[in-house]
């Protein structure tokens, strides 16, 4: 009997450290990762209500789906449609339904921001623009208003760009790439390879550097993260290099980034020169300043990466923070790749996969740090086994119980 039960036991404890094992992982810089939601259809880009409005609760998670032109909605963890539709969608290479963002005062003006590739009949070929979508009350009752805020944004299979991101002064940016033509940077004609910047009604800023023009800056290879400095309030953005020279930029109006005249620091006063570059390419996405609740964190940049899957975290400083003082890794969630980056309003970070949202929470002003566990997915598999080992385990011990109990008199 001792040794029936040694063998259950031990049976059992195998199977729990196979568990313990495929759900934990090792998150670095004090943080916890935790999956909010999974089995998810591409979020490329998530965009989050900071207060209740017009049916949708505190928290609720707006989110992309790239292939499908669906905007969706994410309460409580379950993703359900959200009632706006979807959009028409042409997603040759990295085109698609891409960037998202709400109106900074949604309360009041609740509309919906994105950014897509579609078909354009008129002229004959792929185009991308930004819409936006009125998630109030319909009066008369029906399909939600929609109205194009900017077209005729050159498309391609690569270096399409597709982020968008509301300035502290109300005015939206929008990136772009240079749509598989690197001359088209250096072309103010043409709006491809450019940051823009806008009214949130689609009209021309006063203040613009170019008079009439949504071109905010030129140069640009293909830009895929946006965020603002919650100091500052200057706009920072990844961009991807061509073979070398992944780059961190802060975005300065009416200046040349140079691309394709020159790449990484050039130390040339026609051009920016980027606070950051990568020798190596790591395909460089969503960005996102930490506002929580750690003070040695707090405003601090965090960036993720295609290639890698990796979560870095990099701290500024300097005269209005234009100088990168330190690089660490927070976390690799795999060759699955990272698609954005976004501080939510509950003073975490959430990370986005093809198929997963993640949130990191970060400890708390006078919290130990260290290594944290990391909530992963669960690959199906291994819940299979732990269950067999399980079973196996209780019916073995069941067994040879039973067959040497003494029989009732």
């Amino acid at each position: 009997m001792v040794r029936a039960r040694r063998l259950a036991a031990c049976a059992l404890a195998c199977a729990l450290a196979i568990l313990v094992l495929a759900t934990h992982g090792a998150a670095q810089g004090g943080f916890a990762r935790e999956v909010v939601a999974s089995g998810l259809d591409w979020p490329v880009s998530l965009a989050f209500l900071s207060q209740a409005a017009h049916g949708y609760p505190v928290g609720a998670i707006f989110y992309t789906e790239r292939f499908t032109g669906d905007i969706r909605v994410l309460i409580g963890g379950q993703p359900r449609p959200l009632h706006v539709g979807n959009v028409p969608v042409e997603t040759n290479g990295e085109q698609g339904l891409l960037g998202l963002a709400l109106d900074p005062d949604f309360l009041s003006a609740p509309w919906i921001y994105a950014y897509h590739t579609y078909f354009n009949g008129t002229l004959g070929r792929d185009v991308n623009r930004v819409v936006r979508f009125w998630l109030g009350p319909q009066v008369p009752p029906g399909p939600p208003r929609m109205e194009v805020v900017l077209d005729g944004i050159p498309a391609a299979s690569v270096h399409n760009g597709g982020i968008i991101g509301f300035a502290p002064d109300g005015t939206l940016f929008i990136t772009t790439g240079d749509a598989a033509n690197a001359a088209n940077s250096q072309d103010n004609a043409t709006l491809a390879g450019k940051v823009l910047r806008v009214n949130a009604d689609g009209t021309i800023p006063a203040s613009n550097p170019i008079p009439g023009s949504p071109i905010y800056s030129l140069g640009h290879r293909n830009v895929f993260g946006l965020a603002f400095h919650p100091v500052t309030g200057r706009p920072y953005i990844s961009e991807n290099g061509p073979s070398q020279t992944d780059e961190v930029n802060i975005v300065e109006p009416g200046r040349n980034y140079g691309w394709p005249l020159a790449l990484g620091v050039a130390n040339d006063p026609r051009f920016v020169d980027p606070i950051l570059t990568y020798e190596a390419i790591i395909a460089p996405t969503g960005m996102a300043f930490y506002t929580g609740t750690n003070s040695s964190w707090r405003n601090s940049m965090f960036l993720g990466d295609w290639n890698r899957g990796i979560l870095q975290k990099i701290d500024l400083g300097g005269t209005e923070f234009r100088q990168v003082i330190g690089t660490e890794q927070v976390d690799d969630i795999g060759s699955s790749g990272i698609l954005d980056v976004e501080a939510g309003p509950d003073g975490t970070l959430y990370v986005s996969s093809p198929d997963t949202i993640y949130r990191f929470i970060g400890p708390r002003d006078g919290g130990t740090g260290g290594t944290t566990p990391s909530q992963t997915p669960v690959p199906t598999v291994v819940y299979i086994v732990v269950a067999l080992l399980v079973a196996v385990s209780v019916f073995a011990a069941w067994t040879v119980l039973r067959s040497r109990r003494v029989p009732p008199s």
